[in-house]
């Protein structure tokens, strides 16, 4: 494994869920022989903290987890709501906030952009997969909520990498993928990462 590679890997790296999975061992063991990789993967760890810990601020209603385990559609009452844009907000500005955490490494490095790329993958709630790690067709009904009311929607695809959808110029992709939530699609895009995101811009879905 070389530094390219490492690093690539270690941009999905969460800790402490990752830890014991021998393709994140490696990638530690090889950033813990290389200074600089060791010092981007710090920042990188710090920035995914903070907005871990944004996220995990945000209070569930009571009963969430049985209305999740009964696989029932979930009522978003007018405070719920107001905590999904609430989430929403937080992780838009723990997102600003981590470009300062990368201004070196774009500095040093650029990162080639457009890439078209076509994967494979189960369709996610961002908010609650970082939060709390909540994906599968037990977390469904959850995730297609959260989808429809506008919180960031990814895929994670067969090897683990987990890229943030967007559509042309930016656009939300929220309407179209909705129904898909914790389902496997095909997607077809182009790859960009930006401030440490890996990214996709959505130019075709088919249902797996």
């Amino acid at each position: 494994m070389n530094t390219r590679e490492a690093k690539e890997i270690l941009q999905l790296y969460r800790r402490p869920v990752d830890d014991a999975d021998p393709q994140f061992r490696e990638a530690l063991t090889h950033a813990q022989r290389d200074p600089e990789l060791a010092e981007w993967l710090q920042e990188q760890t710090r920035c995914y903290d903070a907005i871990r810990a944004k996220l995990r601020e945000v209070e569930p209603p009571i009963d969430l987890p049985q209305k999740i385990i009964r696989t029932r559609p979930i009522p978003f009452a007018r405070k719920w709501n107001e905590i999904l844009k609430l989430a929403a907000a937080i992780f838009l500005s723990a997102s600003i906030t981590a470009i300062g955490f990368k201004l070196s490494e774009h500095k040093r490095r650029s990162i080639p952009q457009g890439q078209e790329i076509t994967v494979k993958g189960e369709v996610l709630d961002m908010t609650c997969y970082i939060a709390y790690n909540l994906s599968g067709p037990e977390h469904a009904s959850c995730a297609r909520d959260c989808i429809r009311s506008g919180l960031p929607v990814g895929i994670k695809t067969e090897n683990g990498k987990v890229y943030l959808l967007t559509g042309n110029a930016g656009k939300p992709v929220n309407t179209e993928l909705a129904d898909y939530a914790a389902k496997v699609v095909i997607i077809k895009g182009k790859k960009s990462i930006r401030d440490g995101f890996a990214q996709l811009q959505v130019e075709e879905i088919r249902k797996f």
